[in-house]
């Protein structure tokens, strides 16, 4: 496991109280306007459709191939699955990662959960689902990404935040073949109690905002609130604000109903001679994040050892797929899956 030297809780607080100046803030609209060639772009070289579930529910899917070649004709790198965490969908992922590693020979899947993104829902749920559920349809959505089963290697999957926790059961589960686990600022395997707790103690009135802002999705129409949540200082106040309005629209549920999540924890590593149980997992972070703490990256890490590589990036916060650095984090996947021959 990767030692990782942490800025001290002052050296933290001191980091998130750094306030860009103000730039001057576009209307929706204008924003919209910029957007919107970047958006198309994209929309012609990446094809979105909708992946339909065992159960019959549709998924928002996005999957793209390799923007060049793999470095031998007879190589094919794994594919890779992404699974968005609360209140985002598939377009977290391909604002970057998706492009950059396409460019590397990669082809990629994006999927949105049910309730999520352009997703359908459970009929009469008031969750978007259930940690089993999200799992079940995870890996129906890897096996289709791998297409013929007995040619290439089965796909890395990489999960964020409590998307990291459905891949971690997805994988447990053992159903689906994978060649990886990448779990990004991912809540552990105990889930997130504890972590709130430590948050409490160490910065009482930050705590309680981003626990409001969870509750209510506050962070969607409220910029500055969405940059405490999931963004470092370094980011543009423009891109703040298009990020919130996208979270904002991503999910009207919740994606889980946490009491009842309670009962499906702690998510239990493979089994020993199971498919996936000498799979290597990275547990990737950031040192400004507010959400999931130094401890809950060590727990995580800890609990698939001596498989797991730790890596905690000094400059990102939540959302390590968007913020300013987001390529720091995105080459230093690309690197573990290089080492890893994936």
């Amino acid at each position: 496991m990767t030692r990782v030297k942490f800025p001290s809780p002052s050296k933290l607080q001191r980091a998130r109280r750094v306030t860009r100046r103000a730039a001057p803030r576009a209307t929706p609209t204008a924003l919209e306007r910029r957007a919107a060639p970047r958006e198309s772009r994209r929309a012609r070289r990446r094809a979105r459709a909708a992946f339909t579930t065992s159960d019959g529910v549709e998924l928002e899917v996005a999957r793209a191939s390799p923007t060049t070649t793999a470095p031998t004709p007879t190589s094919r790198r794994a594919p890779l699955v992404f699974v968005h965490g609360s209140y985002h969908a598939a377009w977290c992922y391909e604002e970057h990662f998706a492009g950059y590693f396409n460019a590397r020979g990669r082809e990629t899947t994006s999927v949105s959960l049910r309730g999520h993104g352009a997703s359908g829902t459970t009929p009469g749920a008031a969750t978007a689902g259930t940690l089993a559920s999200h799992a079940r349809d995870v890996g129906e959505v890897v096996r289709s990404a791998r297409g013929d089963e007995d040619e290439g290697p089965a796909p890395v999957v990489f999960g964020h935040s409590f998307g990291g926790l459905v891949a971690q059961k997805m994988v447990a589960d053992g159903d689906v073949e994978v060649s990886g686990l990448g779990l990004l600022a991912s809540v552990p395997p105990s889930g997130n109690g504890e972590m709130v707790k430590r948050f409490l103690k160490r910065d009482l009135w930050t705590s309680l905002k981003i626990t409001y802002a969870f509750i209510t999705k506050a962070f969607g129409t409220n910029p500055r609130l969405c940059r405490e949540c999931f963004f470092s200082p370094s980011l543009s106040d423009e891109d703040v604000a298009r990020f919130a309005a996208k979270i904002n629209a991503s999910s009207e549920l919740r994606m889980l109903d946490l009491k009842a999540l309670k009962e499906e924890l702690p998510v239990q590593k493979p089994a020993a001679g199971s498919r996936n149980a000498d799979v290597p997992v990275l547990v990737l972070g950031g040192a400004l994040d507010f959400v999931v703490d130094r401890e809950g990256l060590e727990e995580t890490a800890s609990w698939f050892a001596p498989r797991a590589e730790l890596v905690v990036e000094p400059s990102l916060a939540h959302d390590v797929m968007l913020d300013a650095d987001w390529e720091i984090a995105a080459a230093r996947i690309e690197r573990w899956l290089v080492d890893n021959g994936l």
